[in-house]
């Protein structure tokens, strides 16, 4: 008997492609509504994907950090290859692993997939990753020396088994972390978002007569794909090649990516030959996490309308030397790897500057300024809170660089009120840099200053990265640079800018955030905007 192979409309296809997205982002408020930790409830680090039973993304979230871009289907994919084949996963089952190089790129982000059942059969698949408020081993950041300094690693394995939890695996999280608490509060929001999600897709399936997501996955992956190649074809073909330099450890150690970008008819490979060696501080990344965010910055250029699916990034290769900054290998430590991660998108847009010049932008003046605060609650539980700050938007062709706002990666502010009540801190300062911003026919974005002291009767430990204290932000297409970043602490004394301390009582950080990069020659900015700037004092 033949398989029927169901059609869809145009308008049909787009009505049932708007609801996946809405099933994943309902599923993703389940997540953030229920989840224990500021890092998933308050800064959305964290993304559902729905997939087929081949593990090809069909619908992301919508608030979904670009570093999970691609990232669950890579993971779902491996999990039925060399893991749980097709016909070993049973209904209720839960798998779990946190391996760098099958997930995120780190140990504490975590990626939970379900099976999805309809009718008895296995239909596809449905993944969260969230970053976990701990992982055991030194405070998560640029601080450990290899990878085993940074806590448990976790394989592949069963979390939950047709709808019976891994007690045993479940008391190992428990006993291994900071503030248990918080870390399985938060897997289990994850399991609660897949749940969430499995249910909403058999509503969609019984309003809809459908037996299976294979038609439909192919329609909707398909429809990207062409989208993608048909943007890709528009541009010249080349090869496009640029060199940059970042802090590093920002005292002299620092990192040099080079980048070649290859266009070719409708498809486009980047090859990261020339880029340094492993670093010693825990900022290297993997190559599924290099991959992500090298094709998120390339889609926003050439197709940024179209949602995220397997479709969009089948024209998009990524290669890189074994071992490199951005294709680590074990032991190399990973912790920090989104400072490196969050910068490829200035490496991946100087490059493409030469082809399209009129759909980059500037670089971003931080990649997500980090802290981590750990210490113990009066009660003597323990806490691990997370907040991150961001320096200026890049400039882009025909608007300004928004103020104090990170590309690519887009994790949520912390409030102040909620993160001066979790934790013994007191936020003396919060404002705007005047002049921050890189010159140019459109204005970077400004950086901020953003200060703290603790308040509290003991010392808190702290781990901390920054970036651009040692660099600036690159301007693009005649464009200048955005302000340098600095770090301050008083009582002065020595102090990391990527790496373990403590922050002691009564002691204040002071952060200054870089600028934005500024995009097109400055003599050919518009009066009213220099006098518009003056006037709001964003430039002197």
């Amino acid at each position: 008997m033949l398989d029927i192979v169901q059609t869809f409309d145009p308008v049909t296809l787009s009505i049932l492609w708007s609801r996946l997205i809405s099933i994943v982002d309902e599923a993703g408020t389940t997540l953030q509504r229920t989840s224990f930790s500021t890092v998933t409830r308050e800064s959305n680090d964290f993304a559902v994907v729905l997939m087929d039973e081949q593990g090809r993304s069909i619908a992301q979230s919508s608030i979904s950090v670009p570093s999970f871009l691609g990232v669950l289907p890579m993971l779902t994919k491996a999990l039925l290859k060399d893991y749980f084949p097709i016909d070993t996963w049973e209904d209720g089952d839960v798998v779990m692993t946190n391996d760098p190089w099958l997930c995120a790129g780190h140990k504490p982000d975590i990626g939970i997939v379900s099976p999805v059942f309809y009718r008895e059969k296995l239909i596809g698949f449905i993944g969260t990753i969230a970053h976990s408020p701990d992982m055991g081993g030194v405070l998560w950041g640029a601080g450990s020396r290899d990878l085993y300094e940074e806590g448990l690693m976790v394989p592949p394995t069963k979390l939950i088994s047709k709808g019976e939890p891994n007690a045993t695996l479940f008391s190992l999280l428990e006993n291994n972390v900071r503030a248990p608490l918080q870390t399985i509060g938060d897997i289990k929001a994850q399991i609660a978002a897949n749940d969430q999600g499995i249910r909403s897709l058999h509503k969609l399936m019984i309003e809809n007569d459908l037996t299976d997501l294979s038609d439909l996955s192919d329609a909707v992956i398909n429809a990207s794909e062409k989208s993608m190649r048909e943007s890709i074809r528009q541009a010249k073909d080349g090869v496009y090649t640029y060199a940059y330099d970042t802090d590093g450890d920002g005292m002299g150690n620092g990192c040099h990516f080079e980048i070649a970008i290859t266009i070719k008819d409708d498809e486009i490979s980047v090859d990261y030959e020339g880029t340094s060696g492993a670093h010693p501080l825990s900022i290297n990344a993997v190559l599924n996490y290099t991959y992500a965010y090298t094709a998120y910055p390339i889609k926003c250029a050439f197709s940024p309308d179209v949602p995220n699916n397997d479709g969009a990034f089948y024209p998009i290769t990524v290669t890189a030397p074994k071992g490199c900054l951005v294709n680590a290998q074990k032991p190399s430590p990973l912790g920090a790897r989104n400072i490196t991660g969050n910068m490829l998108h200035s490496v991946v847009f100087g490059a493409l500057a030469k082809a399209i010049p009129d759909k980059v932008q500037a670089d971003c003046g931080s990649a997500c300024w980090c802290i981590v605060l750990n210490g113990q609650h009066k009660n003597g539980k323990e806490f691990v809170e997370y907040f991150f700050l961001n320096g200026g938007y890049g400039a882009r062709p025909g608007m300004d660089g928004e103020h104090v706002l990170s590309f690519p990666t887009n994790v949520a502010n912390v409030p102040i009120e909620v993160l001066e009540n979790d934790v013994s801190i007191l936020v003396t300062e919060k404002s705007l840099l005047t002049d921050s911003g890189g010159e140019g026919q459109y204005r970077g974005g400004l950086g901020q200053r953003f200060s703290f002291k603790n308040v509290g009767d003991e010392a808190l430990n702290i781990s901390i990265l920054t970036e651009k204290t040692a660099t600036t932000a690159k301007g693009i297409c005649g464009g200048e640079d955005g302000a340098m970043g600095s770090i301050e602490i008083i009582p002065e004394r020595d102090f990391p800018k990527k790496g373990l301390d403590k922050l002691h009582p009564n002691e204040e950080l002071i952060l200054t955030l870089p600028g934005g990069g500024g995009y097109g020659p400055k003599i050919k900015r518009e009066r009213t905007l220099i006098e518009t700037d003056r006037l709001l004092t964003y430039t002197s």
